[in-house]
């Protein structure tokens, strides 16, 4: 059975009541053994304090039994003691404390003794403890009162308790109401006298609910361009199949065999790029640098050469240094493809530069990059969130700005790779 806000609110309450509970009956047991305590000790000093004044009257000449009270009785010899007090005589001399089940009634007693001249004489306090103590009807009433007090206390703790814990937890049940009903774009609140974890917690949903949407809408591209790029090769070659079924001069058999070539070798490096991508997100492999050569750049321009070339557009390629990368040659081939294919997509003639430093690559095109109100420029948007996707996975960065003529489009690498 799952556990509800509501169910975990009873919960704390019966956990906080019981609590409650328990404390209240501690506070009404110490009350009574307070007050039992007191009421005893307010006794026993009211015979240590009249001890000298019993003693002075003996002394004086009063004789035994002496009354010095309606409820305390002095002896200053042992056979002047009742027929049921004589067990008194056994009580070690000091002895102040009240007696229960020893004699008829409950009393007090003070053992002690004084001198007179070379003669010691025992001197015996009594005091009849069922005048001086408080009555049972009398403890029945104060139990009453504390029992009273300790369950108002009781219900007022509870009640606090349960409003609190219900107001610690309804940010959580409303996080849970809105989780529950979110449609995946819906951003999450609590309100304003929530505490400040709940508004950071509600903040950290959020962000984490943007990157997740943002990583889904550059992995549904990604699917996108992927089954894009493949199926363009195949098309090619199931066209270039059917064209060589029909008999042709062997300089046209020749040129669709070349179609079928190259369209194998584009779906080849894209696969290989996908199973790098694949590879490295499982952990099969490790991103191990490996220095970036003119040679692997070269290829890639020769790619895109004849494209370039149907718009008299002049390609160019600057290596500054020879950077280490974690790219395989068939994402950087990816990566680059695309910067490319754009720029010329965007461009009508000019010239596109490729310069290489040891900070990133730089795309630069002469074409009509971005408008004000435009944060893709005309003919950039087809590739952009793939090279976005790809950056991301190498702790890449990507950037597109407008330049003096154009769009520069540039890779940068992580700083640990400048570093090294």
């Amino acid at each position: 059975m799952q556990k509800t806000a509501k169910s975990l609110t009873r919960k704390l309450s019966f956990y906080f009541g019981g609590i409650a509970l328990l404390v209240a009956a501690i506070l009404y047991l110490l009350s009574i053994v307070i007050l039992y305590w007191v009421e005893d000790e307010l006794n026993r000093r009211t015979l240590e304090q009249i001890a000298p004044s019993a003693q002075t009257a003996f002394q004086q000449g009063a004789e035994s039994p002496l009354v010095l009270s309606t409820t305390i009785v002095a002896y200053n010899d042992i056979a002047s003691l009742p027929d049921e007090y004589q067990r008194i005589a056994d009580l070690p001399n000091g002895f102040l404390d009240e007696l229960h089940d020893t004699f008829k009634e409950d009393i007090f007693i003070f053992r002690g003794q004084y001198g007179e001249g070379e003669a010691t004489h025992p001197l015996i306090l009594v005091m009849d403890a069922e005048q001086v103590e408080l009555s049972r009807n009398e403890w029945n009433n104060i139990s009453l009162v504390i029992l009273a007090v300790t369950l108002m206390l009781f219900a007022l703790f509870g009640f606090a308790i349960t409003l609190l814990t219900r107001r610690l937890i309804a940010p959580i049940r409303a996080i849970s109401e809105q989780l529950e009903d979110s449609e995946g774009d819906q951003s999450f609140s609590v309100s304003k006298d929530a505490t400040q974890e709940f508004h950071a917690l509600t903040a950290s949903l959020n962000h984490y609910q943007q990157q997740i949407a943002q990583l889904i809408r550059r992995e549904q591209a990604f699917s996108r361009y992927a089954s894009h790029e493949l199926r363009t090769p195949l098309t090619i070659i199931q066209g270039a199949s059917r064209l060589m079924e029909q008999e042709g001069k062997p300089e046209f058999m020749q040129r669709q065999r070349s179609r079928i070539a190259k369209a194998a070798s584009n779906m080849q490096h894209i696969i290989d790029a996908l199973l790098s991508l694949v590879k490295q997100e499982k952990g099969l492999s490790s991103p191990d640098l490996r220095p970036l050569h003119e040679k692997e750049l070269r290829q890639i321009l020769a790619e895109v050469e004849p494209l370039a070339s149907q718009k008299q557009i002049q390609l160019s390629l600057t290596l500054d240094a020879t950077p280490q990368i974690a790219p395989s040659e068939a994402v950087l081939r990816m990566l680059l493809i695309n910067l490319l294919n754009n720029a010329i997509n965007a461009s009508d003639s000019g010239r596109i530069a490729i310069s290489v430093d040891e900070e990133g690559i730089s795309v630069k095109d002469q074409g009509r990059g971005m408008s004000s109100s435009d944060t893709r420029p005309q003919g950039h948007g087809l590739g952009l969130e793939i090279v976005e996707a790809l950056c991301q996975r190498y702790q890449w960065r990507f950037s597109l700005n407008n330049c003096d003529k154009g769009c520069i489009a540039r890779l940068h690498f992580p700083a640990s790779t400048h570093a090294s």
